[in-house]
């Protein structure tokens, strides 16, 4: 049973909550997090009719946010534009992140890609689009953090550290989801592919279910939290981060269990771009003195790559991203995305 916990004893570091924060973690790669209570009863009735509003709108508007006009990857991805494991992922998208500039000083390649403005539809069509997408995303970054300050404690290392994985600004990219009705599609099909994300940690939502996360047996588990109560995975850079301690939660959309138009969230959490990765202090704490690895084919490790303490995270996800989706970055064709709920 995937424990559901508290936003608020998450940010109170209650040491009982602390303690199913780091069980869920290591057997199911996942725990979900209630923040209905701190987020108040209108914000994700407002979220789920935005979100709808805008993928309806005519495809001709949609498209005029396409996400290769970013230079960024910010924006729209229609239906079977992107592929997870080789497949065309059954969904379409709106994409969005921090809007923060490039750090000062010399230009790298990685600035424009993971730096700079989202796209966003006319506000005379939707006035309160822009609002409420913001206002998730500011509750979501709070979220993560609760939940990576939680983790530290659970490895027994300082939350406040100026090299903490939480230091500085945590950097985000989001995406609102739809996959549509599933009249047509096979009840063994997939409509997202078996992957694992690729940051530290994904928070994601779901107002219908149809996510399914893949157990240590290799059994499929349904992950159906309350409504509007959260679910956040671990990612490869959690691996990375912890020895592999805390492992990514492979995971899938199912077509087996949809029954009509299904909406969902998900925010991919990397650290602060300009700063380097520290993995934890493996002498802090007894957990972490057996013996850990991290797991083969994550793909922060390609190529023999690797946390560097005089290299920023920005740049490594850069490298990996042109190691992982060479199409995405050289020519704007999205042949491999492997992220999504």
């Amino acid at each position: 049973m995937i424990p559901v916990l508290a936003l608020a004893d998450l940010e109170a570091g209650r040491p009982a909550t602390l303690d199913r924060l780091h069980d869920a973690l290591r057997e199911h790669a996942l725990v979900h997090v209630d923040a209905r209570a701190d987020l108040g009863p209108g914000f994700f009735p407002a979220l789920h009719e935005q979100t709808r509003a805008f993928f309806a709108l005519p495809e001709a508007a949609k498209q005029a946010l396409d996400i290769d006009r970013s230079a960024n990857y910010r924006g729209y991805v229609a239906q079977g534009a992107e592929y997870t494991g080789g497949v065309p992922d059954l969904k379409e998208s709106f994409e969005f992140g921090t809007e923060t500039t490039a750090p000062e000083g010399e230009e790298q390649p990685w600035h424009a890609a993971l730096y700079g403005p989202n796209q966003w539809p006319d506000a005379s069509v939707l006035p309160r689009f822009r609002p409420v997408v913001e206002a998730y995303s500011a509750a979501m970054d709070r979220v993560a953090l609760a939940v990576l300050r939680g983790l530290l404690l659970t490895l027994d290392q300082p939350a406040d550290a100026d090299d903490a994985v939480t230091a500085g600004e945590l950097c985000s990219y989001s995406r609102l989801i739809r996959y549509r009705d599933p009249a047509g599609f096979g009840a063994d099909q997939a409509r997202l592919e078996r992957h694992t994300d690729s940051g530290l940690l994904t928070v994601s939502l779901q107002e219908q279910p149809g996510l399914e996360a893949e157990a240590a047996d290799g059994r499929w588990l349904p992950v159906e939290p309350p409504a509007d109560v959260l679910s956040v995975f671990g990612g490869e850079l959690m691996e990375v981060w912890t020895h592999g301690y805390y492992r990514a939660c492979p995971h899938r959309v199912h077509n087996s269990v949809l029954r009509t138009e299904r909406l969902s969230y998900a925010s991919f959490f990397l650290p602060d771009l300009r700063r380097p990765l520290v993995p934890v202090d493996r002498a802090a704490g007894p957990r972490l003195s057996g013996p850990l690895a991290v797991p083969a084919g994550n793909s922060w490790l390609a190529g023999g790559r690797g946390p560097n303490p005089a290299t920023p995270v920005g740049e490594l996800e850069w490298a990996r991203m042109n190691v992982i989706f060479p199409g995405r970055n050289n020519d704007g064709t999205h042949t491999e995305n492997g992220e999504g709920q």
